[in-house]
């Protein structure tokens, strides 16, 4: 093990909430890296049984613990305040890294000023791919579904902070202002692995998902004016939301817009299916 340093290499910042089971698993994935020079900062987002590190914790992991829950925004910017490294990347409490996660990332960086790896969920290991994003990305990065914020790596002093305002929006917010201020490379290497499973999700219901994304379409309507590809995503994304809770009408309204933005035969199997029934 390399010896602690004021300035740790890479800070990696993980913020939890009642989850220490699958906590666990995440931070053996960053023992277990081949890269040595980090230090890990868990914030722990006020779980309501205060989440406690062993005392044989590897000690470059360090456990901060917030007073009040303020959700996943406000969890990483409290991270982001601790973090004392070169460079910067984030893990959920339920994912992992692959073993060469943070060299990926350092590979990356050395080619621009935000890299990213490829994510490959858990229950689907074999296959590598993933979005490309190289360049100047703020015209396409919302055209597809954001990478996972665990696949990053920038450096500390340019890592914007996270809009506490978007309990379930605040990754894509991140993803387009950062895209705006700096350049991407890909790394085109699975190096994060996102865990899915029937667990509860904190302040991420499907409604709370719907009212995030609604409120994030009319606070960057110019955005998504000029960006027909990223709009009908979003609006597509807001109908499958809006399905999941129950809401046909609102998944209606959703999909239909979508289609307006930019025809696709998915969104319309997707419309057919919330369309009331014919009377006989």
């Amino acid at each position: 093990m390399s010896p602690q340093r004021d300035t740790p290499l890479v800070s990696i910042v993980v913020p939890t909430y009642d989850r220490a089971g699958f906590l666990t698993e995440a931070l053996a994935s960053v023992v277990a890296q081949t890269v040595e020079d980090w230090e890990c900062v868990v914030v722990d987002d006020g779980s309501p049984e205060p989440v406690s590190l062993p005392e044989s914790v590897d000690p470059r992991i360090r456990l901060v613990r917030r007073s009040r829950n303020g959700g996943p925004a406000a969890a990483r910017n409290t991270g982001l305040l601790e973090a004392r490294g070169a460079f910067l990347t984030f893990l959920d409490d339920d994912d992992l890294y692959t073993p060469d996660r943070l060299a990926l990332g350092l590979q990356g960086v050395a080619r621009a000023p935000v890299a990213v790896c490829w994510v490959q969920f858990l229950d689907e290991l074999g296959t590598e791919r993933g979005r490309r994003l190289e360049g100047d990305v703020s015209d396409t990065i919302l055209d597809g579904l954001t990478p996972s914020l665990g696949a990053v790596t920038l450096p500390r002093e340019l890592a914007l902070a996270f809009d506490e305002r978007l309990d379930n929006m605040e990754d894509v917010d991140w993803w387009l202002r950062t895209a705006k201020a700096h350049r991407f490379t890909t790394v085109p290497r699975v190096g994060y692995l996102f865990r899915r499973h029937p667990g509860a999700r904190h302040r991420t219901d499907a409604a709370s998902r719907v009212a995030d994304n609604l409120r994030y379409l009319e606070r960057e309507a110019d955005y998504f004016d000029h960006h027909p590809r990223a709009a009908a995503l979003r609006w597509k994304r807001v109908g499958l939301l809006a399905e999941a809770a129950g809401d046909r009408r609102q998944a209606r309204r959703a999909y239909a817009r979508a289609l307006r933005r930019r025809p696709a035969p998915a969104t319309v199997k997707h419309l057919l299916r919330v369309l009331p029934p014919s009377r006989p």
